[in-house]
């Protein structure tokens, strides 16, 4: 074999290769692109901060009706297709998927 032949066979191996390994990501690429438009929005909603925030010395009816509030909300959430997660179940997560305080009132 001569140094031209061996060239020409690297050549060729390495274009193959990149060729190959082009298709192959753009498969998985396309799997995870998939994946994500049949996967729902998620938001975090963190009961127990809302709770906090509720008027000191409401009486059971306010509070009543604030909790029925954050029971409307969530109910929006999932009918427009958002998987509602309670905080307390989340071990960390960005902070733009907990729902803002001001959603609810």
């Amino acid at each position: 074999m001569n140094i031209k032949s061996i060239a020409i066979a690297a050549i060729i191996g390495s274009l193959g290769g990149a060729a190959l390994s082009s298709l192959v990501i753009k498969n998985q690429q396309h799997e995870l692109e998939e994946r994500l438009i049949k996967s729902p929005p998620i938001v975090v909603v963190d009961f127990a901060k809302m709770a906090m925030q509720y008027p000191e010395g409401a009486s059971s009816i306010e509070l009543e009706g604030l909790m029925m509030k954050t029971n409307e909300a969530v109910i929006k959430l999932r009918e427009a297709g958002y998987l509602v997660i309670d905080a307390g179940a989340v071990v960390s997560a960005p902070d733009d998927v907990y729902l803002p305080e001001d959603f609810i009132k």
